[in-house]
């Protein structure tokens, strides 16, 4: 807290956000030396003070987040600050601007911050720069399934689209595999698009080369660069900036359209074939043909009619070929081009302030809960605490008392069964049990969710993972009996969600899965790895990649946005179903709350978002 005589913000004020004091001292430690490494700062050993100091610079930061600029104005210089759940933290505001040159628009505020151990003591000053940013606003999908980084497909992956006309497949990024793909509209990639097995999608598209082999059917093949088909793979038209290949049977019924040459091998046909380059055909096909350039058959194919530019050459015995040539022939066609890139941003620490309940860990070790919104508990940070029968109910300290804990927040599979552990070297929250609460659950770190059936929303800073047999519904999927009146938890639901006997709408409650977030610009985490057997109902919203383990269904969008950047793509195996019939009214999959405008935290008395920016650390 920060302590001064005058009342108010500036007086009494316990820190916002109960994960100040809880961050992983040892993470906090040394992103906060490397960013004063980069300013200047030589480091030579991080001591247990060291690292406590450091871990109050981040309960700063985050504490700024959560306040936003215009409370952290009335601040004075000389207010202490204090952190109840961390022995051997405490600070001072020691510098306050609202127009610094270096925080236009903003407060800058300078703290020192000091941590002891044993007989140890480090300091640290660090300059911040707290603006307000804007307020959340919801995001529109475009496309039931949105994945930058490229997919690998080991197994099959199908839509089901019932009344939704929406079943787009879009990929930033290659896109290979021998996987069925069947039921999309279109699947796009903005590199090259590899695919064998059996396919039946209407429109193929990419911005890159198309390579179909298989058994694939097809309305629309487009490309910005090749075309190759083979095998038993047919279209209705074929459209390409550069060459088109057609190998061992592959048929285009309709139109053939290249900016470049066409290539069709033996037992290859075409409808009508368009190039602006040269035609070379060995015993194939070809209905129509008008080309710019040269056309060859060396064997014994046909061509209906059709006009050249270029020469004409065909065995003297071969009469099927009736091609003239028109000198100075053009032949119209229009480029391939791209499609916008939709731009997705998600941000879990964005949405915390949006939480019911918010779950951290303090540095000794104990699960905190920041309640938000929840009938029968009063706003504000509780302990995860239980006994004997007694398990995982909110309490005002870390060890249980009927008089100090209000109210039971899962289900385990015994009395005596907590629903929670956190493995603090894995930075890892497991849950297991029959039923939790329904309600936004934040969780600072990765999540398992084990075996058992979750109507919650679901948001983790890090990754996300699935084991067992596994069901999660979001909370607009539900609906109002599964959310507002369930038999284990009474009247204890999310005011916010449930009231007048009605489900209220809200756009992060149709979101069932979402990972990873930004700590400044760097992103962590974000992976989801589904695993066999998870069904989901609601929307899948990965901040980096998404691995599937086979058998999965997804009853809503799903969206992936490697925002890592890195290049491995996600992984595809077993059997996936995304499923868009009999999607109850309640739920609009094509709206979310992602964290999509500029990265920061808002709470009740900030309505925009915060943004943060450190600008300067050293040691005292």
């Amino acid at each position: 807290m920060l302590n001064h005589k005058q009342r108010g913000f500036a007086g009494i004020i316990m820190l916002a956000i109960f994960g100040i004091v809880m961050v992983l001292m040892v993470t906090g430690a040394m992103r906060y030396i490397q960013s004063s490494q980069e300013a200047g700062t030589t480091v030579h050993a991080v001591t247990q003070a060291q690292v406590r100091a450091w871990t109050g610079v981040e309960a700063m930061r985050q504490f700024f987040y959560q306040s936003g600029p215009t409370q952290l104005a009335t601040l004075n210089v000389g207010d202490v600050i204090d952190f109840p759940s961390a022995a051997g933290v405490t600070g001072q505001v020691v510098a306050i601007s609202t127009t610094a040159a270096s925080c236009v628009d903003g407060v800058q505020l300078t703290v020192n911050i000091f941590g002891t151990a044993a007989q140890t003591s480090s300091g640290v000053q660090s300059i911040f720069c707290v603006a307000a940013g804007t307020t959340l606003t919801t995001y529109n999908l475009d496309d039931a399934v949105l994945i930058k980084g490229g997919l690998t497909l080991g197994g099959d992956i199908n839509v089901l689209n019932g009344n939704n006309s929406n079943t787009s497949f879009y990929v930033e990024g290659d896109v290979s595999g021998h996987g069925s793909i069947s039921g999309f509209s279109l699947l796009y990639s903005t590199g090259n698009l590899t695919l064998g097995g059996h396919q039946n999608i209407a429109t193929v598209a990419a911005e890159g080369d198309v390579t179909l082999t298989g058994s694939g059917a097809y309305t629309n093949v487009t490309a910005m660069g090749n075309i190759s088909m083979s095998g038993g793979v047919n279209s209705l038209s074929a459209k390409a900036n550069g060459n088109i290949t057609l190998n061992s049977s592959a048929d285009v019924h309709g139109t053939l359209a290249a900016l470049g040459d066409v290539f069709m091998d033996s037992s290859t046909s075409a409808g009508s074939v368009l190039s602006q380059g040269n035609v070379s055909a060995t015993n194939a096909s070809i209905g129509n043909l008008m080309a710019e350039g040269n056309f060859t058959e060396s064997s014994a194919g046909s061509v209906g009619s059709g006009q050249v530019g270029g020469s004409i050459s065909r065995a003297n015995w071969n009469n099927s070929v009736n091609v003239t040539h028109v000198e100075g022939l053009q032949v119209a066609i229009s480029p391939v081009t791209p499609v916008n890139v939709q731009d997705l941003r998600i941000d879990a620490w964005a949405l915390k302030s949006a939480a019911n309940l918010a779950f951290d860990i303090d540095l000794n070790g104990n699960i905190l809960v920041q309640v938000r919104n929840m009938s029968g508990i009063a706003n504000g940070n509780y302990y995860l605490a239980g006994k004997g029968k007694n398990q995982d109910y909110l309490c005002d300290t870390p060890s249980y008392a009927s008089g100090s804990c209000y109210k039971k927040i899962c289900v385990g599979y015994s009395d005596s069964n907590s629903c929670f552990k956190y493995v603090s070297k894995d930075d890892e929250w497991q849950l297991d049990g029959s039923q939790f609460v329904p309600a936004v659950l934040w969780f600072n770190g990765s999540v398992n969710v084990g075996t058992g059936r979750y109507v919650d929303t679901i948001i983790a800073t890090k990754d996300i993972s699935t084991s067992g047999s596994h069901t999660i519904m979001s909370l607009n999927f539900a609906g109002y009996n599964d959310v507002c009146a369930t038999s284990n938890f009474g009247s204890f639901h999310a005011t916010d969600l449930c009231s007048a006997g009605e489900l209220h709408y809200s756009p992060i409650a149709n979101i069932a899965l979402l990972a990873g977030g930004y700590v400044e610009d760097t992103f962590y985490g974000g992976d989801i790895h589904l695993g066999a057997s998870s069904e989901v109902f609601g929307s899948v919203m990965a901040g980096n990649l998404l691995y599937s383990g086979g058998n999965t269904t997804i009853h809503g969008y799903l969206s992936v946005a490697n925002q890592s950047g890195g290049t491995d793509g996600s992984d595809f195996r077993g059997s996936t179903t995304i499923d868009l019939s009999n999607l109850p009214t309640s739920y609009r999959p094509g709206e979310v709350i992602t964290g999509n405008v500029e990265q920061g935290e808002g709470n009740t008395g900030n309505t925009g978002k915060t943004k943060v920016s450190q600008l300067w650390s050293r040691y005292l």
